[in-house]
């Protein structure tokens, strides 16, 4: 966030700010809370920060990839049957998107992560068949989902989104002014009060030129998710890869774009649209947020920054 004297619409109040963080503990990025309330003690303020953060340990367990025992990994190694209505939800959330992207968003990739060296997984001999994500069976009465048995899913691409909406909506049952970040994908509703603004000042950080801020925002009860290739880099037989994946080509996105910061109404929209536009690239992902009104702003590998208008809008002008 971005400390600034911009000016406040509403008459100063006494109000008491009480945030916490921890550095990649959880779903291996950082996590942190903040709450302002002029109605409840630091030390309610506090549990109920304490409950958020198991609730993003709690999804971190059921859901990672990374732990054998998780219901995620106990799915990918067999042929599916009955699930959580949880993990049910949130597979439907994953073909949703699936769909509205027109399976750019794919949560199947876990084969070709495993193939380029992305280890961590226990799994078998896995298939690099394409199409196998639309091969499962929802029954929604019963909360099964039945899959090929050769088809292994990652949440990578939508579970942080996921996590911060449900910890969001949980918090903002009580308090109005707050902001949830898991690893620049955020929520905020409410303004930051320590600044007596009623909203926040992101700043989005240029992965390129390394640059605190390319651009600050202005935003309020909205959320807002970068995705980027500078971070989960690795080499592999001599070949340099990052955990952006292009389902169509089955490997790590190389298309001229560094990062992609997406604004939505929920985190795990601005979440899974960041890296479908980052996956689709300049061109293609311009046109793709302009007729899903997406606002979106790309930062090229060159350092040149092309933002749309919708996105324009929420942009802090001096």
């Amino acid at each position: 966030m971005m400390r600034t004297e911009m000016v406040s619409s509403t008459p100063m109040k006494r109000w008491r700010a009480t945030e916490y963080e921890e550095k990649g503990r959880i779903m291996k990025t950082d996590v942190f809370i903040k709450l302002f309330s002029n109605q409840y003690s630091e030390k309610e303020m506090q549990g109920d920060i304490a409950t958020a953060f198991q609730m993003f340990r709690n999804f971190e367990a059921r859901f990672s990839r990374f732990r054998e025992e998780s219901e995620l990994s106990t799915f990918n190694v067999g042929e599916g049957g009955s699930v959580s209505e949880e993990f049910f939800l949130l597979f439907k959330k994953c073909r949703e998107f699936h769909t509205v992207t027109n399976g750019i968003f794919d949560p199947s990739i876990l084969a070709v992560l495993e193939k380029i060296g992305y280890k961590g997984s226990r799994l078998p001999a896995i298939s690099e068949a394409k199409g196998l994500f639309l091969q499962m069976i929802f029954d929604e009465k019963k909360k099964t989902i039945q899959k090929p048995k050769d088809l292994f899913i990652d949440l990578g691409g939508i579970g942080k989104g996921y996590i911060v909406d449900k910890v969001a909506d949980f918090l903002f049952k009580k308090y109005t002014n707050g902001i949830v970040d898991a690893g620049g994908d955020m929520r905020v509703f409410g303004g930051d009060k320590d600044q007596h603004l009623d909203y926040f000042a992101i700043d989005v950080e240029n992965a390129v030129t390394g640059e605190t801020s390319s651009v600050t925002l202005v935003l309020r009860d909205c959320a807002v998710a970068t995705s980027g290739t500078s971070r989960r880099n690795w080499w592999y037989q001599g070949e340099r890869h990052h955990h952006i994946i292009d389902p169509l080509l089955r490997k790590s996105v190389k298309n001229g774009i560094f990062q992609v910061t997406v604004i939505a109404t929920h985190a795990v929209e601005a979440d899974v649209f960041a890296k479908t536009l980052l996956i689709l690239g300049l061109e293609e992902g311009f046109l793709f947020a302009q007729e899903k009104n997406i606002p979106a702003l790309f930062v090229g590998e060159n350092k040149k920054i092309t933002r749309n208008t919708l996105f324009q809008k929420y942009e802090w002008k001096a």
